[in-house]
């Protein structure tokens, strides 16, 4: 008798298969899988690496767009629907149209999330998921121009089903009302208590008269994050609902956009202390104009701008957070400059703070904070001591990854400063690291490239230049810098309406990826995923 001593057919072990789900580029995980033996991967991930083999527009990996997956399940339905239960989430997207064919065709596994944009007056949120919709765990419903919005019906004809819905969102476009908004929450409430996350907006700065609702489901033991957006709450009012919010024993995450009369109250000595369990706080006083002067014939509507947000509303602030220990990020945009360095000489005090993020604010010193991972300084200005300690600080993090500068220049000075930081910072990083600058000099050119010079990373460091009055000439200077670096990917960010031809690249395939990028126009050289993603990201938020 004789033994067959051949290699037996093997599958992927379960490590290799968190390797692939911790991959964020779908050119990656398809080199992750064409590097498997042949025969280790069973359907689904032979499936998985077909599709993304497929040239689609929209990107597939890690959270695939349901018009990429449409796209190939229209060309090969078997390799589309072996492949699904790898994804972990798929996105909808904003649907206002008919539904897309895979979502009636085919069914998903309970171990897939589903996120959606739905319009309402235009598609029901049944008919834009079809058979997904039991998997719908994110979804946000805007109001159609002109409409009120109606939430009942759908909570009534469709969230019913939803029984792992855990974010909400209800935008409304046009005016808000009392009644639409208490009804809202008071049918979240009785049909969807499960819901961690609520989100409620409206395009113009409305004044409510009762906050019974609100705090009907701040007292939901599942209330995790609350974010109002232009929906205020006054005086006698607004001291109610802020001692329900910061008196709620579960309550994570607090956003509040645009609303000035309440967060002041918010802020006051006279409120609770931030609950200790509070993890992420976000106060956003920035108005647009049109949000005053658009709405004056609106009932409740808020016609004659509020206070700007102040120093006294800065020191209020930094009260605040002070007692806050585990506040883990602290996302602050006044509507004006103000001095918020009463709020950042607290944060020493808060060892879990890891993102921060101070828009357009000044700063005359800036902490020691070793242990952020995230820090958004946009539009800010700075003394040179506060610079000096910006600096200090890239040369000894052991874990920023992210570094945020904004669109607007610093003074050259300042910024040789940061710059000569930059190599030691990006050549001690284990992981990616992100970069946002303002280049628009050439003694700041000079400095820039000299950085790429002596940066010595081992993994992808994705910059975005805002190189706002830099000439083709110069930037071609830069590009050419770039082929004494590796890993390295550029994004050109220029507001310009012209046309512009693409950047000269000789011996393209030396020089790592480079994009030329306008606000209004993109114009692709080499192609830069990551980077691009993150950026539309920013523009989004903004």
């Amino acid at each position: 008798m004789t033994t067959d001593n051949r290699a037996a057919m093997w599958q992927l072990s379960p490590i290799a298969l968190q390797i692939l789900h911790y991959l964020d580029d779908g050119d990656d995980a398809h080199a992750f899988l064409q590097a498997a033996p042949d025969g280790s991967l069973d359907d689904a991930l032979d499936a998985l690496r077909t599709l993304l083999a497929m040239d689609l527009e929209l990107p597939l990996w890690p959270t695939p767009h349901i018009a990429s997956l449409d796209a190939a399940y229209s060309i090969n339905p078997s390799v589309v629907t072996k492949a699904l239960p790898l994804f972990k989430k798929v996105q909808l997207g904003y649907c206002r149209d008919a539904a897309a064919s895979i979502c009636h065709a085919t069914e998903l596994p309970p171990t897939t999330a589903v996120s959606a944009d739905v319009q309402q007056n235009a598609i029901s949120v049944r008919a834009a998921l079809g058979n997904w919709l039991p998997n719908l765990v994110n979804l946000e419903v805007l109001s159609s121009y002109g409409n009120a919005l109606d939430f009942a019906s759908i909570a009534e004809h469709d969230l019913s089903e939803c029984h792992r819905l855990r974010t909400l969102t209800l935008s409304q476009y046009k005016r808000l009302d009392q009644g639409t908004f208490d009804h809202a929450l008071k049918t979240v409430v009785a049909t969807c208590p499960q819901v961690e996350r609520f989100f409620f907006g409206s395009c113009s700065l409305m004044c409510m008269s009762d906050c019974t609702a609100l705090l009907a489901w701040l007292a939901l033991p599942t209330a995790r994050h609350l974010k109002l957006d232009r929906t205020d709450f006054e005086n006698e009012l607004g001291a109610e609902l802020a001692t329900g919010m910061l008196m709620s024993s579960t309550l994570e995450t607090i956003e509040l956009f645009e609303i000035p009369s309440f967060t002041r109250t918010f802020l006051s000595p006279s409120s609770p202390p931030l609950p200790p369990q509070l993890r992420h706080l976000t106060i956003c006083d920035y108005m647009m104009c049109d949000g005053y002067y658009s709405i004056e014939e609106q009932e409740n509507a808020i016609t004659d701008p509020p206070p700007a947000f102040d120093e006294a509303d800065v020191a209020a602030l930094a009260a605040k957070i002070a007692t806050a220990s585990r506040l883990e990020s602290l996302d602050l945009w006044p509507r004006t400059s103000c001095d918020a360095t009463a709020v950042v000489s607290v944060l020493p005090q808060l060892p879990t703070l890891t993102k921060l993020a101070l828009q357009e604010v000044h700063l005359t010193t800036f902490p020691h904070l070793v242990q952020l991972l995230h820090l958004d300084l946009s539009s800010s200005t700075f003394s040179d001591e506060a610079i000096e300690s910006l600096a200090t600080l890239l040369c000894s993090s052991p874990k920023l990854k992210h570094l945020d500068l904004g669109c607007d220049q610093l003074p050259d000075h300042q910024a040789k400063t940061v710059l000569r930081a930059l190599p030691q910072w990006l050549s001690c990083r284990g992981t990616a690291c992100d970069v946002y600058l303002a280049i628009q000099s050439d003694v700041c050119v000079g400095a820039f490239t000299t950085a790429l010079a002596l940066t010595r990373n081992s993994h992808a460091v994705n910059i975005i230049l805002y190189a706002l009055r830099l000439s083709l000439e110069t930037k071609t200077k830069l590009v050419a810098a770039l082929r004494s670096t590796s890993g390295h990917h550029v994004t050109f960010f220029s507001p310009s309406r012209r046309k512009r031809a693409p950047l000269p690249l000789p011996q393209r395939s030396r020089i790592p990826a480079v994009r030329t990028r306008s606000r209004f126009r993109s114009i692709p050289t080499v192609s830069l995923s990551k980077a691009r993603r993150n950026w539309l990201q920013y523009w989004r938020r903004r």
